[in-house]
């Protein structure tokens, strides 16, 4: 199309001496250096291709950087859908077996106790055997209950968490962990603030909780090194979960677990940050930094 326009133009531009008639014209108004714009609207309309190319290159650049990012935001929201049903299906299952506690364990116990009761209740003077059998059996159910309600509260929020505080709660999961899994874990933790803001502390706890369930299904290692620290001015805690199990399979970037996807948004959650460094068959290390609230004075 522009080859045929050129043509066009050179064939009436030869007809009616177009070149000719602009040199005179030119000539007769010479005190208007009207010659002289030629070579200037040259430069003029090569600026104006250059401009155009760099606009052109600057589009497309920034239409590749949209089409990136909707891409990310799609996986992040399919992430955030396939984690919201993960949540939920937990909280479910969680509650199913919460339930099933309280009808087996608490009524059996509950039954238990309320028929020894009553035939204490009812029991004849002289029957002092009766009566200590079944005191012994209301003991034991008792025991049982609150054994139960120990571990129910365990699972809900570890109790030592408000006792002894985040060094003491980690120290005890890390024990259980090695003893449930034969795995060595290795816990050093720093020196902690006595007052250790809530948030940070049960954020903390179960992204520990999570990573050791993520190295008992998919990691196959022999020890786990857990590092708890602060940073020298007090702004943010620091949390390093380090195996040398197999790794992850998948490249930077890929699809994640919905346990890595749980982690993170946790730590989004507080506006920290967490960086993976893995490698196939090397290990996995998660390092974790929290802010810490800042008391105003």
């Amino acid at each position: 199309m522009i080859g045929l326009v050129v043509a066009v133009c050179f064939v009436l531009s030869s007809k009616l001496d177009v070149s000719e008639l602009l040199a005179t014209f030119f000539k007769r108004h010479e005190s208007l250096q009207l010659d002289e714009w030629l070579l200037s609207l040259l430069v003029f309309s090569i600026g104006l291709c250059w401009f155009a190319f760099r606009r052109h290159a600057e589009t497309k650049s920034a239409l590749r950087e949209r089409i990136a990012a909707e891409q990310r935001v799609a996986d992040l929201l399919r992430q955030n859908r396939d984690l919201s049903q993960a949540l939920i299906r937990i909280q479910e299952d969680e509650r199913r077996a919460l339930a099933r506690d309280l009808h087996d364990e608490f009524g059996q116990s509950c039954t238990a106790i309320r028929t020894d009761a009553n035939y204490i209740f009812n029991a004849r003077a002289d029957d002092a055997t009766g009566v200590l059998a079944s005191a012994k059996r209301i003991d034991h159910a008792a025991q049982t209950l609150h054994a139960l309600c120990r571990n129910m509260l365990g699972r809900l929020r570890p109790p030592v968490l408000d006792s002894l505080g985040l060094h003491a709660a980690v120290q005890e999961l890390c024990e259980t962990w090695e003893e449930q899994t034969g795995v060595a874990c290795f816990f050093f933790p720093e020196a902690l603030p006595e007052a250790l803001d809530d948030e940070v502390a049960v954020t903390c706890y179960r992204l520990v909780q999570e990573a050791l369930t993520n190295v008992t299904r998919h990691a196959a290692a022999r020890k786990v090194r857990i590092d708890l620290s602060v940073t020298p001015d007090a702004s943010a805690i620091q949390l390093s979960i380090e195996d040398d199990g197999c790794g992850m399979a998948e490249p930077e970037g890929a699809v994640l677990g919905l346990g890595i996807v749980g982690m993170r948004e946790r730590v989004a959650a507080l506006h920290g940050e967490i960086n993976l460094k893995h490698a196939q068959g090397r290990g996995l290390t998660i390092k974790v930094t929290l802010p810490l609230p800042q008391k105003h004075t």
